[in-house]
Parts: C-alpha cells; sequence; structure tokens
C-alpha cells in the first residue's frame, strides 16, 4: 500500500536494549547504511507470516514464547538439513 505521506511513530527509549541489538543485527539506524523504518517494516510482515502460519496449525502451540520456537524450529531444521548432506 502506498504511503499517503502520514506516518506513526512508535514508542522505544533511544537507549534501548532492543533498539540497538535491532540496529545492528540488521545494519539499519543512524550507524549503519540501513533504512530502520524498512527493517522494522519488514519485521511485521515476518511476525504477521509467523502468526498467520501458526493460526492454521491444528492444534494449539503452548510453552515458550512463540519467538523461541521459532528460533528453535530453525536451528533444527539446519540440523535436519545437515545430517541430510
Amino acid at each position: 500500500m502506498a504511503s499517503d505521506g502520514t506516518t506513526i511513530g512508535i514508542w522505544i527509549g533511544a537507549d534501548d536494549d532492543v533498539l540497538r541489538e535491532f540496529d545492528e543485527t540488521l545494519g539499519c539506524g543512524p550507524d549503519h547504511a540501513g533504512s530502520r523504518s524498512e527493517a522494522i517494516k519488514e519485521a511485521m510482515r515476518l511476525a504477521i507470516a509467523v502468526e498467520e502460519t501458526v493460526a492454521e496449525f491444528p492444534y494449539d502451540i503452548d510453552g515458550a514464547p512463540l519467538r523461541h520456537q521459532v528460533q528453535q524450529a530453525l536451528i533444527e531444521q539446519d540440523r535436519r538439513e545437515a545430517r541430510d548432506e
């Protein structure tokens, strides 16, 4: 969807660790070449895709927070692929 020029803000403290980690990990923000806004929009798209995928599961995901479960699933997939090589 095209922007009409109206923007929103998110409230994160300028010295918040998650902001520093996000910028460093994704190479965005004031000290990097990448666009923080674009990285945040892509992170939002990823979150939507994960939530939509999980909503289609025939069971409820319990236990660890979703981000930990996604991280573990990626690690396990990497291990499976390494074994198959």
